[in-house]
């Protein structure tokens, strides 16, 4: 909120020059938090699946011991903890599910609920091959294992993705800053150049299209870089 007030007045300045353009400016507080949100819940979502592919390492590992899949989840998540002591976004999710199974709730039924309440497709399909295996005996090890495999290789081609798009998105911070630059140069040093633009209702109508095409042009820009797998 604070970062969005204070590019709504700067806006405010140069678009404007007037109080009044605040009223107007103040609407770019909505669109700023929307690209945060953005920006958060792709991180967030990114940290969720390298944290749960490594809790299916985990898994596997305590599998291979000889652990059945009750103990070996409680022991994965004592490992989680160790990984991530500071902060970890999926280990709440994980105490839950564990804490479920503690009270006698079937362990597919709990990894199912465990699956939706991170919200990972992976993590969905991993609590299906389980549910399936619970039923039929199948390897839970292999399952597992084979999941995890998956989610990295996966991983890995959206790190090589971001490694070749690193430029661009580089080129696209720099282009939506050019524009407030420039405009903030002609005011300092070249001001009686573009005055006709302020202090009248054609050059609020102006200035106030060019901010809606700008804007509009910083989401098109996004949404070219943005590449889905």
């Amino acid at each position: 909120m604070f970062q969005g007030a204070c590019l709504s007045a700067v806006i405010a300045f140069l678009f404007y020059k007037s109080f009044l353009g605040l009223f107007v400016a103040a609407g770019v507080i909505p669109f700023w938090l929307k690209l945060r949100a953005d920006e958060n819940a792709k991180k967030h979502r990114a940290d969720m699946l390298m944290e749960f592919k490594e809790y299916m390492m985990l898994i596997v590992a305590s599998l291979q011991t000889g652990y059945s899949l009750e103990k070996a989840l409680r022991q994965s998540e004592s490992e989680l903890k160790r990984l991530y002591p500071a902060e970890s976004v999926l280990l709440p999710f994980v105490h839950v599910m564990n804490q479920r199974i503690g009270m006698n709730m079937q362990l597919e039924k709990a990894f199912f609920e465990f699956a939706k309440e991170v919200d990972l497709e992976e993590a969905i399909s991993l609590a299906e091959i389980i549910s399936f295996a619970k039923r039929s005996g199948g390897n839970y090890g292999k399952n597992i294992r084979d999941t995890a495999f998956k989610i990295e290789e996966n991983l890995s081609v959206k790190q090589e993705i971001e490694t070749i798009t690193t430029e661009k998105r580089l080129e696209l911070k720099v282009m939506c800053v050019m524009p407030l630059a420039i405009l903030a140069y002609i005011t300092i040093t070249s001001s009686s150049f573009i005055a006709p633009l302020y202090g009248n209702a054609l050059g609020i109508l102006i200035m106030t299209a060019c901010l809606i095409a700008y804007g509009l042009l910083i989401m098109l820009g996004r949404r070219i870089i943005e590449i889905n797998i």
